[in-house]
């Protein structure tokens, strides 16, 4: 190589042939020095031409970062740098490190102790935590999903960070792996995450939620208040309003609470009970089992209390077997989106069926067990193992093959659940789920629920993610009851 080749990398002032010759440039002293020590050097750094497509594009799309925290941004000078060098896979982990970072601080400064309340819903081992420290505990995927839940983030949005997590699942340099990223791919990850994470703002109705949260544990309401804030809550999105109303029971059933709260709490639950959906009135009535059968007394006469004045006591469970479903389910679903999945869920399905009472699945948990078995069974299409861990399918089929036409209408009405859709634009879980749909058609003979079924098989190759928009899927979901 000549010794006084200049190197340029600014985009404004060269060709893009300066710009390949002065990557070509340390490329080669690069390949010597690794060669000389007796290291690998094939398929070790990307094509200098997806890196030259990143570094032309680079200017333009950091632009969405102000110019103050610009010059504070690191982690994109490391990723720049390891762009330049050509270890994408390496700038993929600067990348995604920050996107978490961000995403843990937003949620630290709107209302953390919110937070943490749907987080304690989402996983019950999330329980014990009550710190931004804490937040370091929360896997990647579940501290995507609530905040997609919260409002921090849009379906579409999480969908694009989503699959950010997986390319720093699978072709970055967290995990080993062999898979490439293209220089347009790596600035589409780029702008995803300062877009969707890193600039993110809460948007107006989720700033609504954080006063009213936040009212409730301050001061008490006027009683003659609460007819509006209830019609004005009931506005929000189901996800949202259940959120909520499992958050303010948290508060509720928390021996620590204030009793001007709990006043707040029942003076505004009958408001939005009936608005709540069925799934969740059936987890709240679970708790009376649980703290039943760990003597806990005095969360178990709160349970009561709570049920008492939202007329709810139909939902009641003596039982604590429904509560010990619930949070083996929410294991099972943490660890399927965590990375080495496919080794990891045996022991989760194996517990769950050990667990199942022979009459069926209780009403408090059907929609989570619906939907965490079925986005096991499909998978999510990456490694060799047909996208899932093989050792538990024999568990999934068994659950599956129990599924009654209740279990049926659940997994019909979760194509409206962004979480449930995130693989289903991949080739293995478009099939696996067509292949389930075909099982479902021979379990009932119902004209609605084939008329959805069928929608299922007809609708085209890998885009069953978009069925919840579909006119004809909303028409005929209509009545499906």
């Amino acid at each position: 190589m000549d010794t006084n080749t200049q190197i340029i990398l600014i985009p404004k002032d060269s060709t893009p042939e300066k710009i390949e010759t002065s990557i070509a440039a340390f490329n080669q002293p690069l390949a010597d020095l690794l060669t000389h020590i007796g290291l690998p050097t094939e398929n070790l750094l990307s094509p200098i031409d997806e890196r030259r497509k990143i570094i032309f594009s680079l200017e333009s799309a950091i632009s969405v970062l102000p110019v103050e925290d610009r010059a504070k941004a690191v982690y994109l000078s490391k990723f720049t740098v390891a762009v330049a060098v050509g270890l994408f896979d390496g700038a993929i982990n600067f990348l995604w490190d920050e996107t978490i970072k961000a995403l843990r601080k937003l949620v630290s400064e709107f209302d953390l102790q919110y937070f943490l309340l749907i987080a304690h819903s989402v996983n019950s081992k999330y329980k014990s935590y009550t710190a931004a420290d804490d937040l370091e505990g929360i896997s990647d995927h579940d501290l995507l999903d609530i905040c997609r839940r919260i409002g921090f983030i849009s379906d579409i949005n999480y969908k694009r960070l989503e699959y950010v997590n997986y390319l720093r699942n699978h072709a970055s340099a967290a995990h080993p792996n062999d898979n490439a990223v293209t220089g347009f791919e790596m600035l589409n990850l780029l702008e995803a995450c300062l877009k969707y994470a890193i600039t993110a703002k809460p948007d107006h109705s989720v700033i609504q939620i954080k006063q009213l949260f936040n009212n409730i544990r301050t001061k008490e309401i006027p009683k003659e208040d609460f007819a509006a804030i209830g019609d004005d809550l009931i506005k929000q999105s189901q996800e949202r309003l259940d959120d909520f109303l499992v958050s303010i029971f948290g508060l509720y059933v928390d021996t620590r609470t204030e009793q001007f709260v709990r006043k707040n709490i029942d003076r505004l639950t009958p408001h939005i009970w009936s608005a709540v959906s069925e799934d969740v009135k059936y987890k709240v009535g679970a708790k009376f089992g649980v703290y039943r059968l760990n003597g806990d007394v005095d969360r178990k006469d709160l349970v009561q209390k709570f049920l008492e004045t939202v007329g709810g006591l139909k939902y009641k469970d003596e039982d604590s077997l429904a509560g010990e479903l619930l949070e083996k389910l929410q294991n099972l679903k943490t660890v399927h989106f965590e990375w080495n999945n496919f080794y990891n869920e045996y022991a989760h399905a194996k517990s769950i069926a050990n667990s199942l009472p022979a009459g069926g699945i209780p009403d408090a948990i059907r929609k989570l067990f619906v939907k965490v078995i079925v986005i096991c069974y499909v998978g999510n299409g990456k490694g060799y193992r047909q996208g899932i861990d093989e050792s538990a399918a024999v568990y999934y089929n068994q659950f599956i093959e129990g599924f009654t036409v209740s279990e049926i209408k659940e997994f019909l009405s979760l194509f409206k659940d962004a979480e449930f859709v995130t693989d289903f634009d991949y080739p293995q879980p478009d099939g696996r789920l067509r292949n389930i749909t075909k099982f479902f058609k021979s379990k009932t003979k119902d004209i609605y629920i084939n008329r959805v079924l069928d929608l299922i098989l007809e609708y085209p190759a890998r885009k069953l993610q978009s069925l919840a928009d579909d006119k004809r899927y909303k028409e005929a979901m209509q009545y499906v009851k």
